[in-house]
This record gives C-alpha cells, sequence and structure tokens, in this order.
C-alpha cells in the first residue's frame, strides 16, 4: 500500500527521487520527514527489527534516513516511533518482473484453471474415470463469488455461515467423555473394576501393605469435539481459504472487481468466527464426513451447515493443493515455479492424449474430505508416467528429478537436480530427457522488465549447458535432448535449439504454448 499523506516516512530511491513504495529487489532508503536536529528521537523497525537511522546528505539535502535493504516482494511491516507518538504502516513490494494484472492471472490460473485442465488432460488418457469434473471455464471469478455469497450469507431457504457459527456459539453440541486418569490410591473417587486389577497387576505399585499406590480413576467431563463441530469447522476453513484466495487475485488486480463486497465478506466471516471460539477446541475431521447424524439432522444449525457443505463441496473446481497460495506476494518465485510446472504437464497431457498414450501411474490428482486435488511432489519420484499400449514407449514426469553419481541416469560430477524432467524409455532400453526450469529471474533486477521483452540471466543458460553436457546413462552416452529455462522474458535459443529460454508471461500462456508443443510432440512421437 502507499503510505498515507500524513505519514512522516517516505521512500527514496538512491538518486533521491521518492518512491511510493520500495522496488523489488532494489536497494533505497526510508527518509523521515521530523525535524532534523530530533534525528536521534526516531525509532524505526521493519517487521521486528529496529534499523539504524543516521542524519545524511542525499540529492545535496540533509535528510534523516534509513537504508531500505533489497527484498523480495511480499508485505513488510513498518514501526515508527517519535515523541510518544507511534505510527505503523503495511507496505508492499509488488513484482518488477510481471505485472499487477499478469500476478492475477497467475493467481487465477493456479486457483482453479490449471488444476482442472491438468485432472481432465488425465481424464482423457485413461485416469480418474470416477470422478465428475468440470469443464474448462464452468468457473469464473464471477461465479465464485456466487458460491462464496451462498456459503457466507446462505439463501432464502438456508442461513449461511454467518448465522450458524453465532447460533452454534450460544450452545454448541457436547457430549460426556469418559476418561481414566492414573491417581494415588488416596485421591481415587470412581474407580473402575478393570482399572483395579491393573492397579494390582502393575509393577513397583504396591506399598508393603500390597495395596496400590496409584489407581486409575474414571473421570467424565463435557467434551465439544465431537463429529458434528468437525463438519462445521471443516466448512468454516474450506469457505474462508477459498476466500482468502480469491481476495488475493481481486487485491493484485482490482479494476473491475468487487473488491469491497469480498472484503465485508471477509469481515464478517472474520468476526463470526471470533464469536464461535468454540471451534478453538474441536480437532481436525479425520475423515470424509459422509456420516449423518441426529445432531445434523434435528439441529437447525448443524442441519444448514451440513447442507451449506455439501453444496459448497459439489460446486468446487478442482483445487492446487499448495499451502505457498496463502502467502502469494511473498512466495512468487516459488508460485512462480509452480506454475510453469503445471503448463508443462498441462501440455505433456495433451500431446499424449494425441498421440495415443495411457496413464499407467499418476500421483498427481487425488480426492480427500476438501474435494479434487491436484498436488505437484517434488519428491524425486515419477509424478506421471504414460505408455504408449503399441510401441510400449514409456513417459516418467517426474518434479525436481536428482540425478546423482549412480543410478540408471547419472551426473558425471556433482548432484543436478531440475524443476522437471521428462524421461523417455524406448522398447531397446535406450533413453532420452526434456529437462524445464521454470524461473522467476531476468539478466536485470535493476530496472522494470514489465511486459516479456527481458533477457536470461547467463548463469541460468550455464546450468542448462550443464544439464545437457553432464547427464549420462549407464554406458556414458549423454541423454538430454533438450534443456530449456521458462521465465517471463523473450524467446532465445541456444546449441542450435537444444538450449532455449522459453517465454513464460502469466497472460500471454499461448506463446509459451507454441514453443512447448512441438519440443513435446517431438519427444513423444513414435517413429
Amino acid at each position: 500500500m502507499d503510505l498515507p499523506p500524513t505519514s512522516k516516512l517516505r521512500f527514496l530511491n538512491h538518486k533521491g527521487e521518492a518512491l511510493q513504495a520500495p522496488l523489488e529487489w532494489q536497494p533505497g532508503f526510508i527518509e523521515i520527514q521530523v525535524p532534523k536536529n530530533k534525528w536521534e528521537e526516531v525509532r524505526l523497525w521493519r517487521q521486528g527489527e529496529e534499523l539504524s537511522i543516521s542524519l545524511k546528505r542525499l540529492a545535496n539535502k540533509a535528510r534523516i534516513l534509513a537504508d531500505w535493504h533489497r527484498s523480495n516482494t511480499g508485505y513488510y511491516r513498518l514501526r515508527l516511533e517519535y515523541q510518544g507518538e507511534i505510527e505503523e504502516q503495511i507496505i508492499t513490494v509488488w513484482s518488477q518482473k510481471i505485472s499487477r494484472t499478469a500476478f492475477a492471472q497467475m493467481l487465477e490460473d493456479l486457483d482453479a484453471s490449471l488444476p482442472t485442465a491438468v485432472a481432465i488432460g488425465l481424464q482423457r488418457i485413461g485416469a480418474l474415470a470416477s470422478l465428475k469434473l468440470p469443464q474448462p471455464g464452468e468457473t469464473t471469478l464471477a461465479q465464485e463469488i456466487v458460491r462464496l455469497r451462498r456459503a457466507i450469507n446462505g439463501t432464502e431457504n438456508r442461513p449461511g455461515l454467518i448465522n450458524i457459527l453465532r447460533q452454534i456459539a450460544d450452545n454448541p453440541y457436547q457430549i460426556l467423555n469418559t476418561n481414566e486418569i492414573w491417581v494415588r490410591q488416596e485421591q481415587v473417587r470412581r474407580p473402575s473394576i478393570s482399572g483395579l486389577v491393573q492397579a494390582f497387576s502393575r509393577g513397583h505399585n504396591l506399598d508393603a501393605n500390597g495395596r496400590p499406590i496409584r489407581v486409575p480413576d474414571t473421570r467424565v467431563e463435557h467434551t465439544i469435539d465431537v463429529y458434528e463441530n468437525q463438519v462445521v469447522k471443516l466448512f468454516f476453513e474450506l469457505v474462508n481459504q477459498r476466500l482468502r484466495r480469491v481476495r488475493y487475485v481481486f487485491d493484485a488486480d482490482p479494476r473491475g472487481k468487487p473488491l469491497d463486497e469480498l472484503n465485508s465478506l471477509f469481515a464478517q466471516l472474520k468476526k463470526a468466527r471470533q464469536q464461535a471460539a468454540f471451534l478453538d477446541q474441536v480437532s481436525q475431521l479425520k475423515r470424509q464426513p459422509n456420516q449423518i447424524t441426529m445432531v445434523l439432522l434435528k439441529r437447525p444449525p448443524y442441519h444448514a451447515a451440513l447442507e451449506g457443505y455439501l453444496e459448497f463441496i459439489r460446486s468446487l473446481t478442482v483445487r492446487l493443493e499448495e499451502s505457498h497460495l496463502d502467502a502469494p506476494l511473498k512466495n512468487l518465485p516459488h508460485l512462480y515455479q509452480v506454475w510453469g510446472t503445471l503448463w508443462v504437464i498441462e501440455t505433456l497431457l495433451k500431446v499424449a492424449h494425441q498421440k495415443g498414450y495411457q496413464v499407467e501411474k499418476q500421483c498427481l490428482v487425488g480426492r480427500d474430505k476438501s474435494g479434487i486435488y491436484v498436488r505437484v511432489l517434488p519428491n524425486n519420484q515419477p509424478a506421471l508416467v504414460l505408455i504408449h499400449p503399441q510401441h510400449q514407449r514409456r513417459v516418467k514426469l517426474i518434479p525436481e528429478r536428482t540425478y546423482g553419481q549412480d543410478g540408471e541416469l547419472r551426473s558425471a560430477s556433482v548432484k543436478l537436480r531440475p524443476d522437471i524432467a521428462v524421461e523417455i524409455e524406448r522398447l531397446d532400453g535406450s533413453q532420452q530427457v526434456y529437462l524445464f526450469d521454470p524461473k522467476y529471474k531476468l539478466d536485470s533486477e535493476t530496472q522494470d522488465n514489465l511486459g516479456n521483452q527481458g533477457k536470461p540471466k547467463t548463469a541460468d543458460i550455464q546450468k542448462m549447458h550443464t544439464y545437457h553436457d553432464a547427464i549420462h546413462d549407464r554406458t556414458g552416452n549423454q541423454v538430454v535432448q533438450y534443456a530449456a529455462i521458462l521465465y517471463p522474458g523473450s524467446y532465445k535459443s541456444y546449441s542450435g535449439g537444444e538450449i532455449e529460454a522459453l517465454p513464460a508471461y502469466p497472460g500471454n500462456e499461448a506463446k509459451l504454448q507454441q514453443h512447448l508443443y512441438p519440443v513435446l510432440e517431438n519427444a513423444l512421437t513414435v517413429v
């Protein structure tokens, strides 16, 4: 956010020029606008760390300054103390490599469209036959707002989460729970027969007179950690997470979007959750809520929660299971890598369908109590294995594959770990490898490169050459046919097209697919 007009703080670049906010990965200064002779009375913290304050001359003017060190995208808290007054601000550092519109598009892709496309691609080649998947374009942000509104505010026939939480908070369902606690024998109040047997049979638990020293005492207590309250908590957490993620998309590019309504829904839901403090004592549901109890049927707020949950879960798109989406600006480099990885997977599935491949194994898509998810695990295991039924050519896609000094495929020197490896095994045993590395990097980190016109970093291209030359099979043959980075810049080709830098700019994915598709088509073609 920009600093308010009354703020004593402002940001400057190294030339002394004013900035609305710090720029990504660029150093600068924070100027404290108080009388110069009072500079020693100023204290300033960033993210809880106190900054050094000094009086310096910048751009021919004496100023009270603190250094702003190079910072990634994200939100930063500033706290200024001066003469007993406190000023606190949250500062937003936006990307200088992609625009806010592109950032919003990337979040929208990750939130729904890419996971759905991957699941549909798998279904087309023989996986996920039992799942009913939404079709592309079936879910839009406008439709998501309607779903969230119905879940939070309710309908004419059913209260929403806000009223459900308030009603249950007044009288949450609870049951009597029996526990046994070992106490000294003089403190026991309600011993059980089986407990006495245990007390006498336990070693070193008898005194000199043969009486037990400690005895299990039966305690009966009320507990609200029950299945019905776990269902309510699950419903809240699903809606709250969905609301937060849609809100991040809107906040990144608020033009023409009902951000005020979304913020209002968020504030109302947060307040209702604070009133339902009993949920703090309720554990997570460990299984899919397919059990219908009399409480869920007969008590109106619980019945409304069950109906709301079932409607919400049926209307959800395929989601990406990725915790970094809960703080997307802070985790932009990682999310860009995931975004690029999903585009490679989605394109590979399209080519595989065209070429007649079938799924032999997949660990990308699954189902849990929250619905259908896509998960890309960097565990050095194949996330996807395809096979051509006629020619028996096998294709493995492995996120963050490690090539060490042993194994069928190996590195001649140090361990290498590309982000995406597509390994192809022919019937004769020979292998080919295609590598892709999404990189949220540009050659110049000190200028605004928005618009997909930047150039790749030399170190990233050199790494592609290392991959190409260093990975061999057991007989010493080079196996890497192609290695490319995906980055928010312009297209570059090296070594006769075996090494490439592919433009991967959110919102302009067609250009990326123009390059990806022929590469993967060539890889999967059976001659």
